[in-house]
């Protein structure tokens, strides 16, 4: 008995040290980890880098006359087509648009952005890209910019084109 005592006392102590080593390194990985996702899942739509390839698809939407009324042809609605929108944002200021429609037309446009940042802070919280058709000359303006309410990064072309979201897809 006198033998055993020390036997119990060595394996508790032993087994206090093993739990209370291990126990805290386990713990904060834990924390560690809760911390990294809600972090992550704030605000997931919050871009740290606009630089790169955005992509997105506008829905078909119906034309529109001056009054903002659709226009009816033959007793059905006339519509624009969807399109693939592919933005190429470069870090010296470029901009490219590659507007693949879902008839199979492609429209390739190349310019310049401008960006926009968040009152009283140095958060670039929108770009505006400013592009002119390779073929034609034709110019188009389109922003990106972070929704809030949407929890999106939205392309916001003319009044009367809808506005749709888009992905970074690559750097």
């Amino acid at each position: 008995m006198h033998t055993l005592i020390p036997s119990l006392t060595f394996l508790a102590a032993l087994g206090l040290f093993a739990c209370s080593s291990t126990a805290p390194a386990e713990e904060n990985r834990k924390k560690r980890a809760a911390a990294a996702s809600a972090l992550q899942s704030v605000e997931p739509y919050r871009v740290d880098n606009w630089y790169g390839t955005w992509t997105g698809v506008r829905p078909e939407y119906p034309l529109r006359n001056a009054d903002g009324e659709v226009i009816v042809v033959r007793g059905k609605e006339a519509k624009v087509g969807s399109s693939t929108f592919t933005f190429t944002i470069g870090a010296m200021g470029t901009a490219e648009l590659v507007q693949s429609h879902d008839d199979g037309r492609v429209a390739a446009f190349s310019g310049t952005w401008k960006g926009r940042m968040e009152p009283g802070t140095n958060v670039l919280t929108a770009i505006v890209c400013d592009l002119t058709a390779n073929s034609t000359g034709a110019y188009r303006q389109y922003a990106l910019m972070v929704d809030d309410q949407r929890q999106a990064v939205m392309c916001h072309g003319t009044s009367t084109e809808p506005p749709f979201e888009v992905e970074f897809s690559a750097p």
